[in-house]
């Protein structure tokens, strides 16, 4: 129905019934009543890269009090392929985004193409859990994925409350 490659589809969690279905190339649309509003809700489709099939926007969460607060968060790849998490608020048209709002949380050099990772999503607790691949290429040639030093091959849990960027929650594992 005239999408290019969606990744996701989720909802702001404000009782408004609106569907956002996120495209890989930086749009994120709004479907209310079974039909897709236009303009988009946000177009980063100018920040996102796409050098490869395993990157783009890759992710959005709405915060837990975004019924009250309006920030939401996407996880995507930058132009030059790195992980970006970015924090933005609605503007006062609730179907637009503000995007003079964005606020980077985290960025994280990937060194491949693939297995860049993408999922964003809040947890019971409150916080934000941010998937990243291991970095890619075949096998994970530099053992991301087993090495506790490096956050590649990870999930990272944060607390997206703080000003500017985030703060560890002191009971992470």
């Amino acid at each position: 129905d005239g999408y290019r490659q969606p990744v996701y589809v989720t909802h702001a969690g404000d009782g408004s019934g609106r569907l956002f279905v996120v495209e890989q190339s930086g749009v994120i649309w709004i479907v209310q009543d079974g039909k897709r509003l236009s303009p988009p809700f946000l177009d980063l489709s100018d920040w996102v890269g796409r050098r490869a099939s395993e990157q783009g926007l890759l992710g959005l969460a709405f915060h837990p009090d975004y019924g009250s607060n309006g920030r939401f968060f996407v996880h995507y790849s930058d132009r030059s392929g790195d992980s970006v998490v970015q924090r933005f608020a609605v503007s006062a048209d609730p179907n637009r985004a503000d995007l003079s709002s964005a606020a980077n949380v985290l960025a994280h050099h990937q060194p491949y193409r693939n297995h860049n990772g993408g999922q964003i999503s809040f947890g019971p607790d409150g916080y934000l859990y941010i998937g990243l691949g291991d970095g890619g290429l075949a096998g994970d040639p530099h053992d991301n994925g087993q090495n506790l030093l490096t956050w590649l091959g990870a999930v990272l849990r944060v607390d997206v409350d703080q000003s500017p960027g985030f703060a560890v929650p002191p009971d992470n594992p």
